[in-house]
């Protein structure tokens, strides 16, 4: 009966954090009127698992002295999390795979015995224990797709400076005398005593000399006194003859015959026109070339997100900079769907000819405006990172898939590309809606 505490216990958190995660991830506020003061700070998470594809809150998390050091740690936590749903989406085509849902930094109401989020002990170890069982899931499913253990994304991300964790008391640093230790005359010891030892072994060899009396006892005593008289008339009289005469005739046929090959090299510079097939090749197989075309547009467009990340880094406002990695998430989101549309649509279609032809950034412009509007590319390409933020339009944004099948002309043509991009962004198309918006997207890069 005991093995099935925890699974129970897991699927009533995910099923309790259905209705949670429409609403923001913070706790209530005090109502208690000496609850004023903030003493640590935490940020609530919806870990998203991959087994089950649902989602499990977790609010007993790690406590922070101050809301900049809750910050810090909660983007670099989500930043790990994002290069991990880019890898399952991008390399494993896991294009169900979803990120996890964090809160933003907030005073901790699970230390308030009157907070309706109070927790015990007991139960931040059971979310702790649920919270680690996701992460070896996660970990599970990279190590299967071929990633060591020592990779970037298999690695835990270094433990956070919490309150709870880490050591209590700095430690003291080494006294700077230790290395004063050895004197000069110590390291001139072992020098003398190296030379003692060379003299010794030449007088040693001194007494060996002594084998010039012995010449007709070279019979009996082979190994030490007949080799040296043997080696001298050899090496005197037999070498003479033979090295003149055999190590100048080869010299001249081996410079005579190496360069003959040398004349045979241009004909084999033959293989001029393999560059050709190749791009036959390429042009024959429509498949191949536009799985290549979506990942050199992905993999670019993703890097640009890296740098909006790390250039949100440096606003102090919390609010701004976790609305700033919402969007980035959800322009993750859509380049992941924009893969699967280039595939399907193939070579010949108009999104795979106007991505091939989009290769310096005022073509990449020119086809987002084509896309999603005329006044996405300073959103899509932002100077700053508040420019990624989106101008809000409630009407587009209840349901944009309404906006873009409607044709009695309630919506223009920019609303509807900006439809399109809400829709690619929030959602995860199905293979009917994948081929109904190829059919889309090929009317407006032809409109235009």
């Amino acid at each position: 009966m005991r093995l099935h505490i925890v699974p129970i216990a897991l699927a009533a958190i995910v099923v309790s954090s259905g209705g949670a995660l429409a609403q923001a991830l913070v706790c209530p506020p005090a109502t208690t009127s000496g609850a004023q003061t903030c003493d640590v700070f935490h940020y609530h998470v919806a870990m998203y698992r991959p087994d089950t594809r649902l989602f499990a809150e977790f609010d007993a998390t790690d406590q922070f002295a101050s809301q900049a050091a809750c910050e810090r740690a909660r983007d670099a936590v989500m930043k790990h999390n994002l290069s991990i749903v880019d890898y399952m989406k991008r390399v494993r085509g896991e294009n169900q795979y979803e990120p996890d849902r964090m809160g933003p930094c907030h005073c901790d109401a699970t230390i308030d015995r009157n907070s309706t989020n109070y927790r015990t002990d007991v139960q931040r170890l059971q979310q702790r224990r649920q919270a680690e069982e996701i992460r070896q899931r996660v970990r599970e499913r990279l190590l299967d797709s071929g990633l060591t253990s020592d990779a970037e994304l298999v690695r835990p991300l270094p433990p956070t400076s919490s309150i709870l964790g880490g050591p209590k008391l700095v430690p003291i640093p080494q006294s700077a005398p230790v290395t004063a230790m050895n004197q000069a005359a110590d390291l001139r010891v072992p020098k003398l005593a190296d030379t003692t030892t060379t003299t010794i072994a030449g007088a040693d060899l001194a007494l060996v000399d002594v084998n010039a009396a012995p010449a007709p006892v070279v019979a009996t005593v082979p190994p030490v006194q007949a080799p040296q008289p043997a080696l001298q008339t050899v090496v005197v009289e037999a070498p003479p003859a033979p090295l003149p005469v055999a190590t100048p005739a080869p010299a001249p046929v081996e410079t005579t015959q190496t360069p003959a090959p040398a004349p045979t090299a241009p004909p084999t510079s033959a293989p001029a026109p393999a560059p050709e097939p190749a791009s036959a090749a390429m042009t024959v197989d429509p498949a191949t070339p536009a799985e290549d075309v979506a990942e050199a547009f992905i993999a670019y467009e993703t890097q640009r997100i890296d740098k909006v990340l790390d250039a949100s880094n440096a606003i102090t406002d919390d609010n701004v900079k976790s609305k700033i990695l919402d969007a980035c998430s959800q322009r993750i989101q859509l380049l992941s769907n924009l893969r699967p549309l280039i595939q399907v649509s193939g070579m010949r279609s108009k999104l795979a000819g106007a991505v091939v032809g989009a290769q310096d950034e005022t073509e990449r412009m020119s086809l987002v405006a084509k896309l999603f509007g005329s006044d996405m590319p300073k959103h899509w390409a932002p100077k700053d990172a508040t420019d990624v933020l989106l101008d809000s339009s409630p009407d587009l944004e209840s349901d944009p898939e309404k906006a873009l099948r409607d044709k009695s002309g309630k919506f223009t043509d920019q609303q509807k590309r900006r439809a399109l991009y809400l829709l690619l962004s929030r959602s995860q198309p199905t293979e009917d809606q994948q081929l109904w918006l190829t059919t889309v997207i090929d009317g407006f890069l032809q409109g235009t």
